[in-house]
């Protein structure tokens, strides 16, 4: 499966697994100038800009170290161009979702971790 087949389908699981923590999935793959979001939804009154890593033979913890500098300030860039467009709440936040062999780890406000 090519890589961009694995990130649709991990983004598949993603969303139904974030559906069934009650968070609504508003959109997925939105792209800005210079940047892009996964998944973009709401969990509650707070907006969740969410990065996903699909990684099916990987172990915990492979996907998301993966989350470097570099694609922190894409999304951040991704994020500013969507809240610029469009009416949102006054919190949001930066998430994380792996999908591995061993599960689904999702962190919500990584940006804490990073």
């Amino acid at each position: 499966m090519s890589s961009y087949r694995s990130g649709l389908s991990g983004e598949q699981l993603a969303c139904a697994y974030l559906r069934g923590l009650h968070i609504q999935v508003l959109l997925t793959r939105y792209r800005a100038d210079g940047g892009e979001i996964d998944i973009v939804a709401h969990d509650g009154d707070t907006l969740c800009f969410i990065e996903v890593k699909h990684r099916p033979e990987g172990r915990l913890g492979d996907g998301l170290a993966s989350v470097d500098q570099d694609k922190r300030t894409r999304m951040r860039r991704a994020a500013k161009a969507y809240l610029a467009q469009n009416k949102h709440p006054a919190k949001w936040r930066f998430d994380t979702l792996e999908i591995t062999r061993a599960g689904i780890w999702y962190a919500p406000d990584a940006a804490k971790q990073w």
